[in-house]
């Protein structure tokens, strides 16, 4: 027992000096590396000075450095996921106007009402017990199988809807959904009577934010990778998937207004409504749809998300959420609309003050996508990282998404929801309103004075009166 113990302080022993001497020399070799590098930085002129890559990614930018490697690479425009690299609308210039004594702030933030319905004229209006929808992701062309299936059930969890997006209708999705809005794509799948009839309400996808209605496909190699999705999309082996970009069937006023009519006969009185990018054209835009008698338009403004929009279009396609809102608010208001078709939005909407400042605008709803999948991914990255993005875990591409849990997925998606729609409340309860459809443009101020007149709400340096 002695010479055992005398073997193992032995051991730790040679141990400890190994790791002694290891400390040691890499000190020596990270002062050697380091000293190399800062004499050829300090000394070399610039055209052959390592430092003159940082002033290059600073000058152009180190997402726009990676992708002209990329173009470089591959002789294509890169699919960048999840859109803008920043957001264009003035979310953060907006401040809520708290009161005290003039009108009281509620007691409770409980006695806030939260529920919202969508197309309130339909026969059947879709009922939700929060103003935050789940956007229109696709299963197959972006997202997996398991990712679609967790955002469903945490949409149910929290009380709200889920979006099948421009992608096949997906069995296991419509099981894990209380409430189902199924995308009327402009590809050629999820058309038939039968699907049709599962929906909650119907959504006509025009297009979405910053890829616009820019076409589509699936190559036959990745369909043949994946033949589960190749049925789903009723497309025959060897031939591609493809999203035209505009809606074949339904290009005149007529058209669309039969079309409007067909679904709501079909989905039996659900809401039928429309999907479309933000755009400068948007009152024009708004004018045909409208004459279509939908039961509730979605704007997607130009900072929203997509799978794989191509690079640069991303950052000039579109119009940012917060004008379009306001413009598609006002258009609604002077056709005395309110109240007839209901208006959601979305597009780098991220907060629950963001979510709030958006139905103070005059959305009835607003719908998230990104933020969503980062809610929902939460701790599981760690089963990629740091090797591979997070993304692997989402996307049907994703070589790890077999490792997603649906249900830890959806929890944390629910919880996320939860808090948001929590602080919406207590921002309410501080503006003595008891629902959140009660928040409006005059519990807003700026300290922008342009962006104060264009709104119409106070500039923080006016006196209230």
């Amino acid at each position: 027992m002695k010479l055992f113990s005398l073997g193992v302080l032995a051991t730790i022993t040679g141990f400890t000096v190994i790791l002694c001497l290891l400390v040691v020399a890499s000190r020596g070799i990270i002062h050697l590396i380091f000293a190399f590098l800062y004499k050829r930085i300090t000394t070399e002129r610039y055209w052959s000075n390592l430092f003159e890559t940082y002033n290059l990614a600073k000058m152009i930018g180190l997402g726009r450095l990676v992708e002209t490697e990329l173009r470089s690479a591959h002789g294509q425009p890169p699919g960048r996921p999840f859109g803008r690299r920043n957001a264009v609308s003035p979310w953060n210039d907006l401040y809520f106007n708290p009161v005290y004594l003039h009108r009281l702030p509620l007691l409770d933030y409980t006695q806030v009402g939260t529920e919202v319905v969508i197309g309130p004229e339909a026969k059947y209006p879709l009922k939700l017990k929060i103003p935050v929808l789940i956007g229109g992701m696709a299963y197959g062309t972006a997202l997996s199988a398991k990712t679609k299936q967790a955002l469903a059930l945490g949409a149910t969890m929290a009380g709200t809807a889920s979006n099948t997006g421009n992608g096949p209708f997906l069995p296991v999705e419509r099981a894990a959904a209380e409430k189902l809005i199924i995308q009327y794509a402009r590809g050629s799948w999820a058309k038939d009577l039968e699907v049709i009839q599962k929906a909650d309400a119907v959504e006509i996808q025009l297009g979405q934010g910053l890829w616009g209605p820019a076409p589509a496909e699936l190559p036959p190699r990745r369909l043949a990778r994946n033949p589960k999705l190749r049925r789903l999309l009723g497309v025959k082996p060897g031939e591609k998937a493809v999203i035209p970009p505009r809606l074949l069937e339904a290009e005149t006023d007529h058209e669309l207004k039969e079309l409007v009519k067909a679904l709501r006969a079909h989905a039996e009185g659900v809401p039928v409504g429309f999907k479309l990018g933000a755009t400068q054209w948007l009152e024009r835009e708004l004018e045909i749809l409208v004459r279509a008698k939908p039961d509730f338009i979605a704007i997607d403004g130009m900072e929203g998300g997509t799978h794989g929009g191509l690079g640069s279009s991303l950052d000039a396609l579109g119009t940012p959420t917060l004008y379009a809102l306001v413009r598609a608010r006002q258009f609604l208001t002077e056709k005395k609309l309110t109240g007839k078709i209901s208006l959601l939005v979305g597009g780098g909407l991220y907060t629950g003050m963001d979510f709030l400042k958006a139905l103070a605008l005059g959305a009835d709803a607003v719908f998230i996508g990104t933020i969503a999948l980062i809610a929902l991914v939460h701790t599981q990255a760690v089963k990629v990282l740091p090797w591979d993005p997070p993304t692997k875990l989402i996307f049907e591409g994703g070589r790890q998404k077999d490792k997603l849990n649906i249900d830890q997925g959806a929890q944390s998606l629910a919880n996320f929801l939860k808090a948001s729609v929590q602080e919406m409340q207590v921002a309410a309860l501080c503006l003595g309103k008891d629902h959140l459809s009660a928040v409006d443009k005059g519990d807003l101020s700026t300290a922008n004075r342009e962006l104060a007149a264009y709104l119409g709400i106070r500039w923080c340096g006016d006196p209230s009166v």
